[in-house]
C-alpha cells in the first residue's frame, strides 16, 4: 500500500457521518501529520527569511566595498535599489516566497482538520442526542 497525499489529504478533511467512530480514531493521527507538516514549513520559511537577509546584507556590503574601490560615491537609496536587484538577493526572496506559498497551504489544511475535529465533535453529540429519542437511529448506527 503506497502513501498518497491527495487521497490522505481528502480523508482528512471530509467526514463520513456513518462512520464517525472511524472518523474519530483517525483524526488524531490526521491532526498530529499536518501539524507536523505545518512545523517543518514554518521552519523552512524562518530559514528561507534568516537567507534574505543574509544575502541583502553580503550584496549590500559587497556593492558598496566595490563603489569604495572605484571611488564611487553612492547614495543610501543607490545602494538599497543595487541590492535589491543583485541575483543572489533575487534568488533568496523568491525561494522566501515559495516557502511563504508552503506554509500557508499547510496552515490552511491544519485549520481544516482542526475544524472537522469540532465538527466530529458537534455531530457525536447530535448522534447521542438522537440516539437516546430513536431506537431506529441506534439500530442504523449499529449496522456500522
Amino acid at each position: 500500500m503506497t502513501f498518497d497525499p491527495k487521497q490522505f489529504l481528502e480523508e482528512s478533511v471530509n467526514i463520513d457521518d456513518l462512520l464517525l467512530d472511524q472518523e474519530f480514531i483517525k483524526l488524531p493521527a490526521q491532526l498530529a501529520y499536518y501539524t507536523a507538516q505545518y512545523a517543518d514549513s514554518v521552519r523552512s520559511y524562518l530559514m528561507s527569511k534568516l537567507t534574505v537577509e543574509t544575502s541583502r546584507a553580503r550584496a549590500h556590503l559587497r556593492l558598496k566595498a566595490e563603489a569604495e574601490l572605484g571611488a564611487k560615491k553612492l547614495t543610501v537609496a543607490d545602494l538599497d535599489a543595487m541590492t535589491s536587484i543583485d541575483p543572489d538577493y533575487i534568488d533568496a526572496a523568491m525561494e522566501l516566497i515559495e516557502t511563504d506559498v508552503q506554509r500557508q497551504k499547510l496552515r490552511g489544511i491544519v485549520e481544516a482538520v482542526t475544524a472537522k475535529k469540532d465538527m466530529l465533535q458537534s455531530l457525536g453529540a447530535k448522534l447521542r442526542a438522537e440516539m437516546q429519542g430513536d431506537p431506529m437511529v441506534r439500530n442504523e448506527q449499529r449496522k456500522y
